[in-house]
């Protein structure tokens, strides 16, 4: 039986939690290593350990052992956690190979979730870039297209739109489900109805 000494607040000093901190920078840098390296399955192990490691540690606050002052700590493990599960969600996306019962779609709009919720969390304490916002929407965009949910895929391009992101997948994406919603998926896949639709048509002019 595990020895729950190992939880208390003095096993978890300053200098373990700053340790803990590093270790999981350390993950999602690995994690990002196999993922250039297309290991798709190493770096969602990677991802998936890095980002328990992060939610473990913000459940530790109530400890008051933190290395650094409260809205530090926030801010780093704000930070961690949202690249930590948008990188994540994109390593679902790419594991073709994955056969678990949860589709991996599911598995990465989940992680969308959770780096959104980490932003909810500590509001102001940190912030992504546009870029940053704009890669994990276009993720829950992708993902929620692999489910079949096409309205909240719309949605999430639409917040996209407002970034100004005008990446060509988004763009290519954004034809792609505007044409489902209207014709339907069939028709789209088989080739009924001509598309992508231009970038102005579909996000705006610049």
């Amino acid at each position: 039986m595990e020895d729950d000494s190992k939880h208390s607040s003095s096993s978890w000093s300053p200098a373990r939690i700053q340790a803990a901190l590093d270790e999981a920078v350390k993950l999602r840098e690995a994690g990002n290593h196999a993922f250039r390296s297309q290991d798709y399955k190493h770096s969602t192990e990677t991802y998936s350990r890095a980002s328990h490691s992060i939610l473990h540690l913000k459940s530790l606050h109530h400890l008051g052992t933190a290395p650094l002052d409260e809205k530090t700590f926030a801010a780093k493990t704000t930070e961690l956690q949202f690249l930590t599960s948008s990188n994540e969600a994109a390593s679902w996306l790419k594991y073709e190979g994955y056969d678990g019962q949860v589709s991996r779609f599911r598995k990465a709009l989940d992680c969308t979730q959770t780096a959104e919720q980490a932003l909810k969390e500590h509001p102001g304490a940190w912030s992504p870039s546009d870029a940053a916002m704009g890669k994990l929407l276009y993720r829950r965009a992708v993902a929620c297209e692999g489910l079949g949910d096409y309205d909240g895929a719309s949605r999430a391009l639409e917040e996209t739109k407002a970034l100004r992101i005008r990446d060509p997948a988004v763009c290519r994406l954004a034809a792609k489900v505007s044409d489902i919603r209207m014709y339907g998926k069939e028709f789209v896949e088989d080739g009924f109805v001509p598309w992508p639709k231009s970038v102005e048509a579909q996000l705006g002019s610049a």
